[in-house]
């Protein structure tokens, strides 16, 4: 069994994964001044052939002798052969989001302690929903491309039509994950009624985040002004926005999914958006990169993105000073603050 705590005899060993632009992305000076005077560093190699990820057979070799390990995009499955090589292993930090393609449940059964930067990610996410939103309440894309066309005539603020203020609209939210929550956050000085649909969220905590808690999705997607989607995809999500409830929009109404694309119907989105019916915000799709001839791209009501909702300059930085910190406390014995449990699994994007 795993125990925490640094041994004032050696400097534990930590493997770090990253490497080339990546690591320049998430390691700060200061962050890796901090994580060199922590132990030994090892650099694990760029992956092979130009790839984006490393596979297990680059990194089986470094991990005998290893304390921590530093990961993020790109790491391989930390399953039962590479855990068997890694004696031992006592933390590993995730400088990224999801765990679940990075871990496998026996890594906890063996006392191997696990953390990751989502929540650094989720108010990269929650940033970005509150950008979109208010982007398309102003219309500002509308106005923005026919200020850069002035080939297809003089841009009329009347023929485009005002748009709407943000200011105490009524916004509904599919799941108070972490992202989610960053978004309530950012819209409290709105003063907007917030609706969320969660099954996991109890009414207690429902007060505690300001928020009002419906039973039902479909009610969700009747009565508000705006549906956000902050949904992990699990088995019991994927799927469970479909045609039944986008059709329940209002006129007008704006759909954001800032998410994962499996938890929405996109070709009854695409039919519902192609209508002018309703107006959307989407930085996700069931196939990535979105296809040259998706129709989504013609749509003068949709903003797109390219999956860039949890990315930012300073976001990736704070990736890896989280992960830092993380390591710090646990090999001086403190308790982590992004551990992430066994239990955990089964609701986790």
């Amino acid at each position: 069994m795993a125990t925490t705590g640094q041994t004032a005899q050696a400097r534990p060993t930590i493997l770090v994964l990253p490497s080339g632009q990546l690591y320049r992305e998430i390691m700060s000076p200061r962050a890796e001044e901090k994580l060199r005077a922590l132990g030994e560093v090892i650099q694990a190699p760029p992956p092979s052939g130009g790839g984006r990820s490393l596979r297990q057979d680059e990194i089986i070799d470094l991990l005998p002798g290893v304390d921590a390990v530093l990961t993020s995009w790109g790491a391989p499955l930390f399953d039962q052969r590479l855990l068997d090589r890694a004696g031992r292993l006592k933390i590993i930090a995730h400088a990224a989001g999801t765990i679940k393609q990075l871990v496998v449940p026996e890594a906890f059964d063996r006392g191997i302690a696990v953390t990751h930067a989502a929540s650094v990610i989720a108010d990269s996410v929650g940033e970005w929903a509150l950008t979109v939103a208010l982007m398309s309440q102003r219309k500002a894309y509308e106005f923005n491309y026919a200020m850069h066309h002035p080939e297809q005539g003089q841009p009329d603020r009347n023929a485009i039509g005002f748009g709407h203020e943000l200011y105490f609209k009524r916004v509904g939210l599919v799941a108070a994950s972490m992202t989610g929550r960053a978004f309530i956050r950012l819209l409290k000085p709105f003063g907007c009624e917030i609706l969320v649909y969660d099954p996991y969220l109890s009414e207690e905590r429902a007060r505690e985040l300001g928020v009002r808690r419906v039973e039902h999705l479909d009610e969700l997607f009747e009565v508000c002004d705006i549906v956000s989607n902050h949904a992990p995809t699990t088995p019991e999500t994927n799927g469970m926005i479909g045609a039944a409830q986008l059709a329940r929009l209002r006129d007008g109404a704006l759909f954001i999914n800032t998410a994962r694309a499996a938890a929405v119907d996109y070709e009854a989105l695409t039919r519902e958006l192609q209508s002018g019916r309703i107006r959307g915000a989407l930085d996700v799709y069931p196939k990535e990169p979105l296809a040259l001839d998706s129709p989504l791209r013609r749509l003068p009501n949709v903003i797109l993105s390219p999956h860039v909702a949890g990315g930012t300059v300073e976001s990736r930085q704070r990736l890896g000073e989280a992960m830092v910190d993380e390591l710090i406390r646990f090999l001086h014995g403190e308790p982590l603050r992004h551990r992430v449990t066994k239990e955990m699994l089964a609701t986790m994007a």
